[in-house]
């Protein structure tokens, strides 16, 4: 009986607890807007790494902690997300985009690969015509004589008979 009674306190005790828990900031409309611009800028710390301001797992990385309050204060001031990526890439330079920017030279950047793709359909199957015809040019080589087969068997042979 004590045990049924100790086991339901407790189970109340972390009813009360958990019902009384605050929301987390990670549901909060900020931090997502947050973390949304830190996935479209790249981590310029020490390490040199490769990933995104979100993303970087280095301990203590002096870039995102850099950042993280700048981008925090952009988000609260109400400015759009395209808007404050944009803002931090004229103040810290083009290298922080993780992509080519959708205008100008950075159009180059997003069509190039589809257009090496299209180069590399085109030319494929006329590659193939290329080497298809040269291999068809190629003399086909005769048959074996039958008189040759005999010599050479016949030599053979005596070259065993000469072995033994």
């Amino acid at each position: 009986m004590k045990y049924l009674r100790n086991s339901f306190l407790l189970l109340l005790l972390s009813f009360v607890a958990a019902s009384g828990q605050s929301v987390s900031e990670a549901g909060s409309e900020t931090y997502l807007k947050i973390r949304e611009v830190g996935k479209q800028l790249k981590c310029q710390c020490e390490a040199q790494c490769s990933y995104t301001v979100t993303e970087c797992n280095m301990l203590h990385c002096s870039f995102r902690e850099r950042m993280k309050p700048e981008i925090k204060n952009l988000v609260e001031a109400g400015i759009p997300v395209p808007a404050v990526v944009e803002q931090l890439v004229e103040k810290y330079g083009s290298i922080l985009r993780t992509a080519p920017a959708a205008s100008g030279f950075g159009l180059f950047g997003w069509a190039m690969p589809f257009v090496a793709v299209l180069l590399g359909l085109g030319a494929a199957p006329i590659l193939a015509w290329r080497w298809k015809v040269k291999h068809d040019r190629r003399p086909v080589s005769r048959p074996v004589r039958d008189e040759d087969v005999e010599r050479f068997r016949n030599q053979i042979e005596k070259d065993i008979e000469e072995m033994d």
